[in-house]
């Protein structure tokens, strides 16, 4: 077994109580919902109630998906806890945990099969900073739920949460087209794209998206936000005559890394706008209606 799968163990049994006898524990009271480990929560993905050898030596995939703003350590807030987090739970029997509720996505047909694949796939290779399973998962929901057409994405990084919004795509018959700097991340976004079959669906555009993505004047239904956080107030500023009335901005890294001050202003007190921030239990997402 590897160093770090021992250290992974080790803080799994260190996170888990020493068993007590019948005897010596206390009775529950009625209704009372017990709290599994979290971390045992996280990295059981058959959900059996044991980790077994390859679920080890996963749980460090997982661990590094963890690390939010890709610094190479954990903190705190980027593992995994009981609900409610600091500052005490959610009141009587709503004492949830991360994952406690929440499963595996499960695909619909094998066109979702693949692109599931892919983002697990994608996740073994470069990785550069992209969005978590929660957090992709919400962005397909929204989309698909808005019937969205057209998606600007402004940061591709290496694809995956274009290929979150390709799951959605495919349904409403759209396209997602997504802008980035970096042709070295392009590249492995095109193959990424290409492994899940989608990339029909998905027009790259490599560039500053400060000047590419206000090229095209067609209404937008989703613009999602993950490039350089200093420039979210000026792409919002660009974009937002754009995106129709009814449409959607999503902005990613609205708790980690701290988020452009500008930009929550913006988002946060124009009577135009309004905008929810969720998933702050990891990066943030930050939603926000443009009003009809």
């Amino acid at each position: 077994m590897s160093r770090i799968a021992i250290v992974i163990a080790a803080m799994i049994g260190a996170a888990v109580p020493t068993q007590q006898s019948a005897a010596q524990q206390p009775a529950a009271r009625p209704n009372q919902v017990v709290p599994p480990n979290p971390l045992l929560q996280a990295f059981d993905t058959d959900h059996d109630g044991a980790l077994s050898a390859a679920e080890i030596d996963a749980a460090a995939t997982k661990l590094r998906e963890r690390d939010a703003n890709r610094d190479g350590k954990l903190t705190a807030d980027e593992l995994p806890r009981g609900a409610g987090g600091r500052g005490g739970g959610r009141g009587a029997g709503a004492t949830v945990v991360e994952g406690e509720l929440s499963k595996p996505p499960l695909p619909l047909d094998d066109g979702e099969k693949r692109i599931l694949a892919a983002i697990e796939q994608a996740r073994g290779g470069e990785r550069y900073a992209n969005v978590s399973t929660a957090d992709g998962r919400l962005l397909r929901q929204l989309a698909e739920s808005l019937g969205a057409k057209r998606i600007v994405e402004l940061g591709t990084s290496t694809g995956e949460s274009g290929l979150w919004f390709s799951m959605a795509l495919r349904k409403t018959g759209g396209k997602l087209y997504t802008h980035d700097l970096d042709p070295g991340r392009i590249a492995v976004a095109r193959k990424n794209f290409k492994t899940a079959g989608v990339e029909d669906l998905v027009i790259i555009t490599e560039g500053d998206a400060h000047q590419t993505a206000p090229r095209n004047k067609d209404p937008i239904d989703i613009l999602f936000i993950d490039a350089e956080k200093e420039g979210y107030d000026a792409y919002l500023k660009e974009l937002l005559p754009y995106v129709r009335p009814g449409g959607l901005i999503i902005a990613h890294n609205m708790k980690r890394p701290a988020p452009n001050p500008r930009y929550v202003e913006a988002i946060t007190t124009r009577p135009d706008l309004d905008s929810s921030f969720v998933l702050m239990d990891g990066a943030g997402l930050g939603i926000t209606l443009k009003k009809r």
